[in-house]
């Protein structure tokens, strides 16, 4: 009996044109629905639910959009929800690779074995992973659902022996996830090739918090930025001053 192959994940949404899902890059990007956290500050509520079926635009469709635009656009960015819960999304990613397109991928990292999967196969050139916090009972209160942290620290591990294209981002949680936790967190990602450090979404703690941090524990990645802030660099890359580990 042949298999039949998992059904493309549900794309509910297409950013034409976006100049920050991949910094320094036009990009399309394909929302997916559904996902396994909670986060207090989600930027995008409409695709927590894992809930198919009305509402969703057919991926020939989504192709389509891009294929017209792709004169202006550098690369396509695949978010959510969190796209690594589908088990179609290696088909997905090939099929946008197809348009002759850089892709993108943005994770939770609860994954892993998916994550795992997409990377072996070579389709992406680069991975943003959001990093909510240590890895301890904080970060079920970060992401408002159970987690495995196991699941979290191997895509972690995955993504920092993966010889292409890296992101962390750590964002701002108001009483949650703060300087002490951000510089946690860097500790953790030591020899990342970049990470960029994220205001809460209503904009506490301000820039100058997060330079702190930066500053604190920025040297201890190849590049570490403040969101928004690109041309300030606290990474060792950027010739930073050591700290001690």
């Amino acid at each position: 009996m042949v298999s039949r192959p998992p059904p493309l994940p549900p794309v509910r949404g297409l950013d034409p044109a976006s100049l920050t899902a991949w910094e320094g890059r036009v990009t399309a990007v394909i929302q997916l629905q559904g996902c396994n956290f909670h986060c207090p500050e989600c930027p995008v509520p409409h695709l927590v639910p894992q809930v198919f079926g009305s509402g969703t635009i057919p991926v020939e469709s989504v192709l389509e959009a891009i294929e017209r635009r792709r004169r202006w656009l550098d690369g396509v960015v695949i978010a959510g929800g969190e796209p690594t819960l589908h088990e179609g999304l290696r088909d997905l990613v090939r099929y946008v690779g197809e348009t002759g397109l850089r892709v993108r991928l943005h994770t939770n990292g609860s994954r892993p074995e998916m994550l795992r999967t997409i990377l072996e196969g070579g389709e992406v050139a680069s991975v943003s992973m959001t990093v909510r916090g240590p890895l301890d009972p904080t970060y079920a209160v970060a992401v408002g659902a159970r987690v495995r942290l196991a699941a979290v620290y191997e895509s972690i591990e995955l993504l920092l022996r993966w010889p292409g294209e890296h992101e962390f981002r750590v964002p701002w949680l108001p009483n949650v996830v703060e300087r002490p936790q951000m510089v946690a967190v860097l500790r953790m990602l030591a020899g990342a090739r970049r990470v960029v450090l994220q205001p809460s979404a209503d904009g506490s703690p301000g820039v100058r918090a997060l330079q702190q941090v930066g500053r604190e524990a920025g040297p201890l990645v190849d590049s570490c930025v403040v969101a928004g802030r690109p041309g300030q660099d606290f990474g060792a890359r950027a010739g930073s001053r050591s700290i001690s580990r």
